[in-house]
């Protein structure tokens, strides 16, 4: 399958931000690139832990794993990747997790969690404290990187559409007071 991304996805994906916030309109391809992402980071780096979330687990599985741009059609010819439950595994040790938060105590589940790479879809469905809570869990030990990727990881990578009951703390956390793409 080939992998296109438009101009704007590639300035997401290769920013060297350690955070970002991909926002807009519904359609804009913000799902799509966390996939991306997450596949090539995991391809690229042996025993990274890729952890992407959706509030609800229903919403996880129709936009991340199913359909003709979901992970199972997206890595359906890599030899040695393999689909089980809730887990992505690669041959070299990499993992992607389908996380889902439906609840503020939900966040619990992943208090001993080391993710080297936080991706959270529609992030202003989530409070703030759900956030802070996972953000908290983002650090990256003893995962040899080569010198081409040093400083960029561990990594945050969060997509949203305005609305929901986050909008305001993502605003003012994101928006209010930054210039769009400056780091």
């Amino acid at each position: 399958m080939e992998i296109g991304l438009h101009p704007r996805q590639m300035t997401a994906l290769q920013s060297p931000a350690n955070e970002i916030l991909y926002g807009g309109a519904a359609g804009g391809g913000k799902s799509y690139l966390m996939r991306v992402a997450a596949m090539a980071w995991c391809k690229a780096i042996p025993y990274l832990q890729v952890y992407i979330f959706r509030r609800i687990k229903g919403d996880l599985e129709k936009n991340h794993v199913e359909g003709p741009k979901g992970f199972r059609a997206m890595l359906a010819d890599e030899p040695g990747v393999q689909i089980v439950e809730d887990e992505i595994r690669f041959p070299n040790g990499a993992k992607i997790y389908l996380c889902h938060c439906k609840d503020r105590k939900d966040v619990y589940k992943y208090q001993g969690s080391e993710i080297h790479v936080l991706l959270i879809d529609e992030l202003t469905h989530f409070e703030e404290s759900m956030y802070t809570f996972l953000r908290n869990r983002v650090r990256m030990v003893g995962i040899d990187l080569h010198p081409s990727l040093k400083g960029l990881f561990p990594r945050i990578l969060c997509g949203t559409n305005p609305g929901n009951i986050g909008h305001l703390w993502v605003k003012n956390t994101f928006i209010d007071g930054v210039i769009p793409e400056e780091i």
